[in-house]
């Protein structure tokens, strides 16, 4: 059983970024034990990605791969990596190299202080001032929606000991996002400051509405709160249409000679009750459409392929 456990998940990665991946980490990984294993899971990437994984794995016997049989998506590739590994500590990090492999020390001897987990708060990224607000605006609404509490600076570059691991594969929710089931399972947790590193090869696979797309399973497969948004809602809109009839009779009762105004007012407050009446029973038919894909019992991923350096 290896000492630790190293996870990547990979899409559209070059050869040339995986081999300074593999020999990054291993320089890394030098100052704490020899005794490591390297797992890349090729999310459904172009056939390249898995030869390059394959040519990487035949020059290091202590790296070797997953390949998925479609594009599952980057969380699934990392509960596919943890559910491989074998160590008694697992790292999780990108493997595009923005993730720090030299990081991996500092990471290993705060883990070492009692933590079961440390996660790592990018520093120095390049963001402008209208990212870094929006940033912040964003963050500020998917902690409150979905009752949890993510740092915008974290992402999955974290170690875990195996007590944790343990505890994320018995987590049965299809959407088992890695950040948000760690910090659910409530084990003792701390955070280090590191310099984020730069994208040396190719382009970010995650794009803006990617993003979004992510933020919006995460408020769903974490929290009910955007129900309790409806309902409040709900009761706004009927206090001001409680206070909209009290005004009409009012009005009749000074006026009784005069015909009631307002038609177009009254169509307005109709259209827009009725728009926000169709967006809560979406949100409501989100939720019972993800109770009904948990129903189905599907796996997260399927891996197509698998290999190492005896392979």
């Amino acid at each position: 059983m290896p000492h630790i456990s190293v996870v990547a998940p990979v899409y559209n990665e070059q050869e040339v970024t995986l081999a300074a991946l593999a020999d990054r980490v291993g320089a890394a990984l030098a100052e704490i034990t020899t005794d490591y294993e390297i797992i890349l899971v090729d999310d459904g990437s172009r056939i390249e990605t898995w030869s390059a994984i394959c040519a990487v794995g035949r020059t290091d016997p202590k790296l070797r791969g997953l390949r998925f049989s479609r594009n599952f998506g980057q969380h699934p590739a990392i509960a596919a990596g943890v559910d491989s590994a074998a160590g008694d500590w697992v790292i999780v990090m990108d493997s595009d190299l923005q993730d720090r492999p030299e990081v991996i020390p500092d990471l290993y001897r705060k883990a070492q202080e009692g933590y079961d987990v440390v996660f790592v708060n990018r520093q120095e990224r390049p963001e402008t001032a209208l990212y870094q607000f929006c940033a912040g605006a964003f963050y500020r609404t998917l902690n409150f929606l979905s009752g949890q509490k993510y740092e915008r600076r974290q992402a999955n570059y974290s170690i875990v000991n195996a007590k944790v691991v343990e505890a994320f594969r018995r987590v049965p929710d299809r959407d088992r996002f890695y950040g948000g089931t760690v910090r659910w399972l409530g084990f003792r947790s701390t955070a280090i400051d590191a310099l984020h590193g730069e994208r040396e090869y190719g382009r970010p696979s995650y794009s803006l509405l990617g993003r979004f797309r992510f933020a919006f399973r995460l408020i769903f497969g974490f929290s009910t709160r955007l129900l309790y948004v409806a309902i409040v809602l709900g009761l706004c809109f009927s206090v001001v249409a409680f206070a909209l009839a009290a005004d009409i009779v009012v009005y009749k009762i000074l006026n009784p000679s005069l015909p009631l105004p307002g038609w177009p007012s009254v169509m307005t407050a109709v259209f827009f009750t009725a728009g926000i009446t169709n967006l809560m029973l979406g949100l409501v038919g989100i939720y019972i459409g993800n109770l009904v894909e948990h129903t189905k019992h599907r796996p997260i991923y399927v891996v197509a392929q698998r290999t190492n350096a005896n392979e």
